[in-house]
């Protein structure tokens, strides 16, 4: 990485004091085994350093959580629940969440998994896995360019948070737990299956499933942003992080913590892009900060493309970085980290 990109990445990690705004405004519209260890400092990993859109109000925040643990600790990984180029093919391939539940089982400081890529029945399995203390929210994504033409595995997400002490749990327009946001800024640029020869519609399909544990004042949203092989890529991906960023930014001014990530098809460890890329990004760490603020690790090959963001306000990073998995489960690794709780 070029020495530029070395300092910019340096000068994000820093964290910054936050005022906060007085009533969020967030989308509501219906539209290797690792074995035990903790995220702190994943094995294998390099040693770190120290259906919504914008606009409908929601309630305002309260004056903090009540009984958080002192430390929190999250993780994403596209698990490649049944594209043609995964290890593991087919709906039937559970590994994935088996991995996923051994882990979080040793560290009981997990309270957030964000996944991408993955299927209906591995978002249900999760959820039995996991237990009765967690809320697991699934989202099927849509192929591009269509009004309701399921997508469901490859472009589908999860986010799934433990109950925490004090935890409330709000319901979205369908009644169930959680919301589905919807990038509304891409709008007018997918082709019909993202191929430049089909259709250009005005339909929005990308988006996250996020979930809002009002009583900790906490919002978690797992999203898989367009690969670079469709039409309009570029655009597509940095208008899909414009959004959820401003998503991070209405619940934070609300008063809420913010965990967000996924697969954003964004690559920061690009040979002799590395700047282009952490330009594209830089907008994220305006509030934020990332799991793995040294940006050692990468999650698709040599590439960079899987990221956490945690919010400045009530969250300071302990560690994190890239977790080997057993075996070859998927063709991304898995991202971890963990934070302390700060006050509000």
């Amino acid at each position: 990485m070029s020495v530029s990109a070395l300092t910019h990445r340096k000068r994000t990690a820093a964290r910054k004091p936050y005022v906060a705004g007085a009533a969020v405004l967030a989308a509501l519209l219906a539209s290797t085994a690792c074995g035990a260890g903790s995220a702190d400092t994943p094995k294998g990993a390099a040693a770190p350093v120290a259906e919504a859109s914008t606009g409908e109000a929601v309630a305002m925040a309260g004056q903090g959580a009540q009984r958080m643990p002192s430390r929190v600790a999250a993780l994403t990984w596209n698990i490649c629940g049944i594209a043609s180029a995964c290890p593991n093919r087919g709906e039937g391939q559970t590994e994935q969440i088996e991995e996923i539940a051994e882990i979080v089982k040793a560290d009981s400081g997990y309270a957030v998994v964000l996944l991408q890529e993955t299927c209906a029945v591995h978002s249900k399995l999760l959820k039995k896995k996991l237990g009765k203390s967690w809320v697991v929210r699934h989202r099927d994504g849509l192929t591009m360019g269509t009004k309701d033409r399921t997508f469901p595995c490859e472009a589908g997400v999860a986010v799934a948070m433990k109950k925490l002490p004090g935890s409330t749990f709000v319901k979205g327009p369908d009644g169930r737990l959680g919301w589905d946001v919807t990038f509304t800024r891409t709008r007018g640029l997918e082709h019909v299956d993202g191929k430049a020869d089909r259709p250009r519609t005005q339909y929005t399909t990308q988006g996250a499933a996020c979930l809002q544990d009002k009583g900790n004042k906490i919002l978690a949203c797992s999203s898989h942003f367009v690969p670079g092989s469709v039409k309009n890529a570029t655009k597509i991906q940095n208008l899909s992080l414009g959004d959820l960023r401003q998503t991070t930014v209405d619940w934070q001014k609300g008063g809420y913590r913010t965990i967000v990530g996924g697969d954003f098809n964004i690559d920061v460890k690009a040979k002799n892009l590395p700047v282009v890329g952490l330009k594209r990004m830089s907008g994220m760490y305006r509030g934020n900060f990332e799991a793995d603020s040294d940006n050692n690790g990468a999650t698709h090959g040599k590439r960079k493309i899987d990221y956490i963001f945690f919010s400045d306000r009530g969250w300071k990073l302990r560690g994190g970085g890239v977790r080997k998995t057993s075996g070859k489960l998927s063709d991304h690794r898995m991202l971890t980290a963990a934070v302390t709780v700060r006050p509000l």
